[in-house]
């Protein structure tokens, strides 16, 4: 029963990673969880991760910060603790395997402790900023966007800075001189090891007679030449127009990193205090070698304060392991560590709390060590995250005003278009009662019987025919009026008969004009003169109450004598005469 409960379980983990099965459920839902963070990636063409790679992964932006590049590279060479694996995917991505818990993950393990450092780095970066004698010496510049915009720039050793760099680290995106490279590189035991390099122009021969070292560099053909190589091929043709720039060879002073002893025999150089670390300065006072901790234990008070140091070994040792160059300084600890020793060596336990400082550049790391500046930045923590904490607070606050202004517009938006969808379905609802009352209504009053129908439809096909009769007679009636208007226009010698028509015709749309047709003088009654009786239509000179007498208005026949002119003559007063002499008023 145990055995066939064993195979029908599902691989996990490591078993179904061997066995070559599906992943289960499980890790199905941790991949579409982890779709969306960040992970680490190769680069399409490369075969190793970049330094690029882990300053996107940790958030920084070397155009604002470019202090704080070297924070990606120590994570780019730190090595997996001892209970994790990296493996890569098919499409390049990184995963990695906890050996302990048996369970997979794309967050880095030590991504923690780093994400704990660049804050560190961050908040003392700033308080460095009160600091003008040390944030001198810091290099503001991004010197890895420069060794990808400038492949070809030929800079000084970015470890000693003495020599001039013959090697470019393609994953580092640091330049190294030929020892630098050895003591940081060849007998590292973590990533470091398996790290590509590309040769600078120092560091090159000329690639016309492989011989003399490059002066030149045409930036047309893009490669290196000596003086007489360069004079050669560009004398003549379109090459005359090549641009070019000459290449820097010197190099500079070289700093003796060994020294006699006593018997003549060359030694590495010991802290010449404790005689255990090895040395980093010369006192120029002292003529004393010492280690940082060392230098500092003799130079803090006194007379020996005022006190120079020189560098006395360019590529200080790591303190465990003394085969590779130290890269770390140990803050709890106060040891110099290279990356490799350094995570091992605080793989667990309290040391996994411990913080450490960039040790590349030791004139910067001497200063950083100086009790006063540590207590400077001790007291200029606090004032700096009081800083920080007030423009978090603004920003906030203003972020606040702004996403409640969105918030309350949004959910005015919501509030409208949710009444608006109540409105209308009230609206819908009592469009729908009215319906359903007009159908019972009208269902209330319509006939029942075949009979009733019959004697509806009668009365409906009696009342349109007396309709359209009367539309008819409405219609012969109006044009009979039209033409009879038409027909006395001429009358009126001051009307316009075809202004008369448009008149008539104005507001009548097409279909009325066609059924009165065009406003004339036919079909209209005869006029009153046309028939023999008196006409209407008599001139004001030519009318018997103005001028002469008679019923007609024209003068009596077979006399000359103008008729009674009446227009000069009271009638308001004739007339009361005549009444006044019909009543016998006045006894006449």
């Amino acid at each position: 029963m145990g055995d066939e409960s064993a195979r029908d379980r599902m691989p996990f983990g490591n078993e179904a990673e061997q066995i070559g099965s599906r992943l289960d459920e499980a890790t199905d839902e941790f991949l579409k969880e982890t779709k969306s963070c960040a992970a680490l990636q190769i680069p399409p063409g490369s075969l190793q991760l970049t330094a690029m790679e882990f300053v996107s992964y940790l958030g920084i932006n070397l155009h604002l910060e470019p202090e704080l590049a070297w924070i990606p590279r120590e994570m780019l060479a730190a090595p997996m603790p001892p209970c994790a694996k990296m493996k890569v995917s098919k499409a390049g991505v990184c995963y990695y395997h906890d050996v302990q818990n048996d369970y997979f993950t794309i967050e880095h393990p030590l991504t923690q402790r780093y994400l704990k450092v660049l804050e560190r780095a961050r908040l003392d970066l700033l308080a460095i900023r009160t600091k003008p004698s040390v944030n001198g010496l810091l290099f503001s510049q991004p010197d890895m966007l420069f060794h990808i915009q400038f492949r070809n720039l030929q800079i000084p050793c970015q470890s000693c800075g003495v020599m001039q760099s013959t090697l470019k680290c393609n994953q580092c995106l640091m330049a190294f001189c030929q020892a630098c490279w050895d003591t940081l590189h060849k007998d590292a035991n973590g990533p470091r090891k398996d790290h590509t390099f590309v040769t600078t122009a120092y560091g090159s021969q000329c690639s016309t007679c492989a011989v003399k070292k490059p002066q030149v560099f045409c930036a047309n053909c893009e490669d290196y030449f000596c003086f007489k190589c360069f004079e050669d091929m560009h004398r003549r043709g379109n090459r005359l127009a090549h641009k070019s720039m000459l290449v820097a060879s010197s190099d500079g002073e070289i700093i003796e990193t060994q020294k006699r002893d006593r018997v003549g025999k060359w030694n590495q150089n010991k802290c010449e205090e404790c005689g255990d670390n090895m040395a980093a300065f010369a006192c120029d006072y002292c003529l004393d070698n010492y280690c940082v901790q060392c230098f500092w234990k003799c130079h803090f008070n006194g007379c020996r304060r005022q006190h120079t140091a020189s560098k006395m070994n360019v590529t200080p040792m790591c303190n465990q392991c003394v085969a590779v160059r130290a890269t770390v300084f140990c803050e709890q600890c106060q040891e110099l560590m290279c990356t490799e020793c350094f995570t091992m060596v605080h793989a667990k336990g309290n040391r996994l709390l411990h913080m450490f400082m960039d040790a590349m550049d030791l004139l910067v790391l001497l200063e950083r060590l100086d009790p006063t500046f540590q207590e400077h930045m001790r007291r200029a923590r606090p004032r700096v995250l009081w800083a920080i904490g007030k423009l978090q607070a603004w920003t906030r606050g203003m972020d606040d005003r702004r996403n409640f202004q969105k918030r309350k517009d949004f959910v005015t938006q919501i509030q409208r278009r949710w009444r608006g969808t109540q409105t209308r379905r009230r609206l819908l609802g009592m469009l729908h009662m009215h319906k359903w009352r007009r159908r019972q209504v009208n269902n209330y009053f319509l006939p029942k019987t075949q009979e009733e129908r019959r004697k509806v439809k009668q009365e409906c096909s009696a009342m349109l025919a007396a309709k359209s009769v009367g539309h008819a007679a409405a219609n012969a009636s109006l044009k009979e009026l039209r033409s009879t208007i038409m027909q006395t226009a001429a009358a009126d010698k001051l009307e316009d008969p075809g202004q008369t028509a448009t008149d008539l015709n104005e507001g009548l749309g097409f279909e009325a004009q066609g059924v009165l047709g065009e406003p004339n003088a036919e079909g209209a009654p005869p006029r009153p003169g046309e028939d023999g009786g008196p006409s209407p239509y008599n001139a004001y000179d030519s009318n018997s109450r103005f001028a002469a007498g008679g019923v007609s208005g024209a003068l009596t026949s077979g006399s000359n004598q103008p008729g009674q002119n009446l227009t000069n003559k009271p009638l308001g007063k004739m007339r009361d005469n005549t009444v006044r002499q019909i009543t016998r008023i006045d006894g006449s």
